[in-house]
């Protein structure tokens, strides 16, 4: 009850500056002590109260998100109405009592409430999209090759180009590749790793679209990966569904596996 009633005041911000800072110390050593109160602050938020802002600790930060994300789905929405009319029900029937009984009971429900989302989160957790692309993303794994013709010579200084960071220039030299070059294909993988690392993501999805229309060659596969990670990186789930299907449609596709344990 200590614990409990330090938290909510400490969110509300009715703590004198030495009680926040003494607090603020047992949360820097007391990892159960922030996540609760990092749950109780969002319990706060879902019930339009008010409270400490700038609270923050990065150990929780995809948790958060992730916990944000379930409280925006319908289930979460519903649940939420319920809690509020269960609140107000309960306000109007325990008027009479104590303030420190009603504390109490309140608490409680907090508790409870957090115990369910904590719960749920463990047993039903699915990292977020974003959380799948930088698993995945790994532009190191593309193609390399030692410059011999004239072709080839201009594909590695692309290639050097991207790999010493100078993507706009990249694009520059690897454009000039003709489309019905051997070359082309790769050419085309670094272009779009090029405009994904400007954040140009239309641009690099169009250029991994060209190259999953080159079914003649065998590099054609990699143009739905990239779009699959891309669209992990734009947050769009149905896109990303999409091509997590198309790669799915043939075991010979690259990542095949990878897209298999990828649950969307």
């Amino acid at each position: 009850m200590d614990t409990l009633d330090i938290i909510d005041q400490y969110l509300k911000g009715t703590l004198t500056e030495a009680e926040t800072l003494d607090f603020e110390k047992r949360m820097a050593t007391d990892d159960a002590l922030r996540e609760e109160v990092f749950i109780q602050k969002q319990l706060f938020t879902i019930h339009d109260f008010p409270t400490k802002e700038g609270i923050k600790n990065e150990a929780y930060t995809k948790e958060l998100q992730l916990l944000n994300e379930k409280l925006q789905t319908e289930e979460y929405q519903a649940l939420s109405q319920k809690i509020r009319k269960a609140g107000k029900e309960q306000n109007l029937g325990k008027r009479v009592f104590k303030k420190k009984k009603k504390s109490y009971f309140i608490y409680s429900i907090a508790a409870t409430i957090a115990i369910l989302l904590t719960t749920f989160l463990i047993f039903n957790k699915q990292p977020s999209l974003n959380y799948y692309y930088n698993e995945n993303v790994n532009w190191e794994e593309l193609p390399s090759f030692i410059a011999k013709g004239q072709t080839e010579a201009i594909f590695t200084k692309g290639e050097a180009l991207f790999k010493n960071k100078q993507y706009e220039k990249a694009i520059t030299t690897l454009t000039t590749i003709e489309t019905n070059d051997e070359f082309y294909p790769y050419a085309l993988l670094y272009i779009g790793a090029s405009y994904e690392q400007l954040n140009e993501n239309e641009r690099a999805l169009v250029s991994f679209d060209k190259l999953t229309q080159l079914t003649d060659f065998e590099e054609y596969s990699k143009g739905y990966w990239y779009k699959l990670l891309l669209y992990l990186k734009l947050n769009n789930r149905q896109k990303a569904l999409e091509m997590k299907a198309i790669i799915l449609e043939n075991k010979n596709n690259y990542n095949y596996k990878k897209a298999l344990e990828l649950d969307l």
